[in-house]
């Protein structure tokens, strides 16, 4: 390739970027629509299945509720029939600057963005739908760009019966409980059935965030937006669904609601 050409691929691929940028800025979420390679997706699976027949079998029939904090470091039950067992990225072999979303991260979050957390999250047949909730809340009464974004890499084709994930469009702007005193964190971070798009925007003059899900061919991502109102859809089909996801933050930022439990499955 000469230098012209790499020139104009650099500036081409720079400004998709910022495109996607701003797009996330305003929708709270984005499909980039360059795929990893298929040999990215069956290494993490397989990095994955050994991660969760050793932890499974440590756990055996120890109780495990629902949520982090009832959960365990090596796995929490997100909601009925979803787990989540976290890997770094280091252990999936994967070298997240050279990834094909870590340029929007950096546009972002900056180039010094940081690793949060990585793993899988997997649904089993015939789980039920999450209830909506974010990530992490706002860090100040004013809305500020994002502290913290989640890539979420599909590990296989998802058709909307397998249950992706459901975005409220727009949604990161409402969930400020800083200045909308109705909204309590808790109820916005931790699995709660009263809260949805229409609880955001109840007594106010904002319209009710229309939900977005669509299907996912292997190897595309979605990005989001920590504060985004969004849910896993049930998985209505015979066969799990498996979902990668890389979490990454302003450097400096600091917050726990994934994994806060103490316990390990390896205890005795």
């Amino acid at each position: 390739m000469n230098n012209h050409n790499y020139s104009k691929n650099t500036h081409e691929k720079a400004a998709t970027n910022n495109k996607l940028a701003h797009q996330l800025i305003s929708d709270g979420f984005v499909l980039p629509d360059v795929p990893c390679t298929a040999a990215i997706s069956e290494q993490i699976l397989e990095k994955f299945h050994r991660r969760h027949k050793k932890v499974k079998e440590a756990l055996g029939r120890k109780e495990i509720g629902i949520g982090s904090r009832a959960g365990y470091r090596e796995i929490v039950q997100r909601s009925p029939g979803r787990w989540d067992i976290p890997i770094t990225p280091e252990e999936f072999g994967i070298e997240e600057r050279q990834t094909n979303w870590w340029p929007l991260i950096s546009v972002v979050l900056g180039d010094d963005a940081e690793h949060s957390f990585s793993g899988v999250v997997f649904s089993d047949p015939d789980s039920p739908a999450q209830c909506w909730h974010i990530d992490s809340p706002h860090l100040s009464p004013a809305h500020r760009p994002a502290h913290a974004l989640n890539v979420m890499l599909a590990l296989h084709d998802i058709p909307m019966n397998m249950g992706p994930t459901e975005y409220a469009r727009g949604s990161h702007v409402l969930t400020n409980h800083l200045c909308n005193p109705s909204l309590q964190p808790e109820k916005l971070t931790y699995q709660n059935t009263g809260t949805c798009p229409e609880w955001l925007v109840k007594d106010t003059e904002h319209k009710v965030p229309e939900g977005f899900a669509t299907e996912l061919a292997a190897g595309f991502c979605q990005v989001f937006d920590d504060r985004l109102l969004h849910r896993g859809l049930a998985n209505l089909s015979k066969k799990v669904r498996y979902v990668a996801y890389f979490s990454y933050c302003q450097k400096g930022y600091s917050s726990n609601t994934h994994f806060e439990s103490r316990q390990s499955v390896f205890d005795n």
